[in-house]
């Protein structure tokens, strides 16, 4: 009988790999993550876009966008993390969501490398996705002083909440996010001290892993 010659994508990848005295690994990422694309960096129902890394809906729903791809390391929540920690939001309004890869394209690699291996996905990510959540803190915090007509200064967060000193007044994240997406993404804005950490280095459930 005459075998078929056909062969899939994978065994020819794997037959490929195997000639050359190695093993390629496919990683492929969720459907789901590809059905987002279209919507990526807009402000659909996730809520106005931050900055590229964070996105706040009405209901203060914070969407973290992920670079990393997740292989059982823990990346898509730890990745999280670290943006979390510094734009002091609250962690059970987090929703963490895949960055698209066109888009990274489209945007002058905003994403960075995307690229997953070696264990360095924690380690090559946590100063600038740090950086990525105390810009979007202080953006936050600049649209609610404006607002009020205070000086940004004068203002603090914590779980999601902007806070007045003098006035006491507050206002959520997700009443100023929208103000906060129409302002300049600072730099370099300082990062906070680990003693002062709430949600960095504490035992988090994990997003890739079902109740």
């Amino acid at each position: 009988m005459k075998q078929s010659s056909k062969m899939s994508r994978r065994s020819f990848l794997l037959r490929s790999a195997a000639v050359g005295g190695g093993l390629m690994l496919e990683v492929s990422l969720p459907t789901s993550v590809f059905a987002k694309e279209a919507n990526a960096g807009s402000a659909t129902s996730a809520g106005p876009e931050v900055t590229a890394w964070v996105l706040i809906s009405p209901d203060d729903t914070v969407t973290i966008r992920v670079a990393r791809v997740e292989m059982g390391q823990g990346s898509y929540t730890g990745l999280p993390m670290l943006i979390a920690e510094e734009l002091a939001c609250d962690w059970e309004k987090v929703k963490p969501e895949y960055a698209s890869t066109s888009e990274n394209l489209r945007r002058n690699r905003v994403f960075g490398d995307m690229l997953t291996g070696g264990s360095r996905s924690i380690r090559d990510s946590q100063e600038y996705l740090r950086q990525a959540g105390a810009a979007a803190r202080t953006m936050l915090m600049t649209a609610a002083a404006q607002r009020w007509s205070v000086p940004a200064s004068e203002c603090t967060a914590e779980k999601g909440v902007i806070t007045h000193g003098l006035s006491k007044r507050q206002v959520k994240f997700g009443e100023v996010a929208a103000d906060a997406a129409k302002l300049d993404i600072p730099k370099d804005v300082p990062l906070k001290d680990p003693k002062d950490w709430k949600i960095l280095g504490q035992p988090m459930k994990r997003f890739d892993i079902p109740d």
